[in-house]
C-alpha cells in the first residue's frame, strides 16, 4: 500500500469549507504553504472524506470498498454513496469490492494494515477466515492485523486507535487512565506481529452527538504527508506535550498544530476528513 509518510495530495469535501470555514482555510493554507495539492471533492453527503473515498493500494491502483455503516443506518442522506469513486477516473484503475468497510478503519503501511474487529459486524456472510484473506489480497500486504474496537466507540475505526509512524513501529493511545485492560489488549495484539508501540497522549471529552462520541482529546487522528504533519489542537496542556512527543518520534518532516476543537465534536478530526494520496 501508499504508507500517508509518502503521500502528497489531499482531497477534501467541498461541504468541509460551509461547515467548517476558518477550519478549511487554515487547513488549505497549511498543505498549500507545505507544497501539499489539495483536490475538493463535489457531491459528497458529508465531510468524513476518508471514509468513502477509495484507497490508493500503488501508484494509479485504487480500491473502493462497499460504504453501508451502521451509525449511518438512520440517516442515509448522509451516506455517500461509491459513485465518489467516479471523480477518482482520471487518476488511474480503480478496483470495486463488496466488503463493507470504512477508509478510516484501514491503518496501513506498505506491507501492513491494521483493521478492527468491527469488519466482522460489518460482513455478517463471510467466514472471518476467508475475509481475512481476501482483505489481505485486496490491500496487497504481507500481514493482516485485527484488533479489537473500542468498546465505548460505535464507529470502530482503527485510525482512532493506532497509528504508523514507521514499518515496524506504530503510535497507540495511551490507556492508562482510560481503559487500561483494552490498552493492554490491543498492544499485546500489536506485539505479537512484530510491531512495536510508542504511546501518545489520549482523553475523552464525555458528550457526543447523534450518538456519536466526542474526539476531542484523540491527538492519534492526525494527518500525514511527506511534506507536513498536522496535529489537532484543543486548547489544553497535552497539546504541546503531544507535538513534541511527534517531533521527538518524527523529525524528517515540519510538525504542526491546528484548533480542531469544534471538529473534533461531531465524532471525527483530521484524518477523517482528508483522503490522502500519492499523484
Amino acid at each position: 500500500m501508499i504508507p500517508d509518510w509518502d503521500v502528497n495530495s489531499v482531497f477534501l469535501a467541498n461541504l468541509l469549507q460551509v461547515c467548517h470555514a476558518e477550519l478549511f482555510t487554515e487547513l488549505i493554507y497549511i498543505l498549500k504553504t507545505h507544497e501539499v495539492k489539495v483536490r475538493l471533492l463535489h457531491n459528497v453527503k458529508d465531510i468524513w472524506s476518508r471514509d468513502y473515498c477509495p484507497i490508493q493500494i500503488s501508484l494509479g491502483e485504487w480500491l473502493q470498498f462497499r460504504y453501508e455503516p451502521d451509525y449511518l443506518k438512520n440517516y442515509p442522506e448522509l451516506r455517500t454513496d461509491r459513485q465518489v469513486a467516479d471523480q477518482f477516473r482520471k487518476l488511474g484503475k480503480c478496483h470495486h469490492s463488496t466488503i463493507n468497510i470504512d477508509g478510516g478503519n484501514v491503518v496501513a503501511s506498505r506491507n501492513k494494515a491494521i483493521l478492527t474487529d468491527k469488519i466482522y459486524r460489518e460482513n455478517p456472510s463471510w467466514d472471518r477466515p476467508v475475509l481475512r484473506d481476501e482483505l489481505r489480497n485486496l490491500l496487497q500486504v504481507d500481514q493482516l492485523i485485527i484488533i479489537p474496537k473500542e468498546p465505548y466507540d460505535p464507529v470502530g475505526h482503527a485510525d482512532a486507535i493506532v497509528r504508523f509512524i514507521s514499518e515496524d513501529t506504530v503510535l497507540l493511545n495511551n490507556y492508562a487512565e482510560i481503559d487500561p485492560l483494552y490498552g493492554n489488549r490491543v498492544a499485546n495484539i500489536l506485539h505479537r506481529h512484530g510491531l512495536k508501540t510508542e504511546l501518545l497522549p489520549y482523553f475523552i471529552e464525555q458528550q457526543s452527538v447523534n450518538g456519536i462520541p466526542s474526539a476531542l482529546g484523540l491527538y492519534a487522528n492526525f494527518l500525514r504527508t511527506s511534506k507536513v504533519i498536522i496535529v489537532p489542537a484543543f486548547g489544553t496542556e497535552s497539546d504541546q506535550i503531544v507535538l513534541n512527543r511527534l517531533i521527538s518520534l518524527i523529525n524528517d518532516v515540519p510538525i504542526v498544530l491546528l484548533d480542531c476543537k469544534q471538529l473534533a465534536r461531531e465524532g471525527g478530526i483530521l484524518n477523517c476528513i482528508c483522503a490522502s494520496y500519492l499523484l
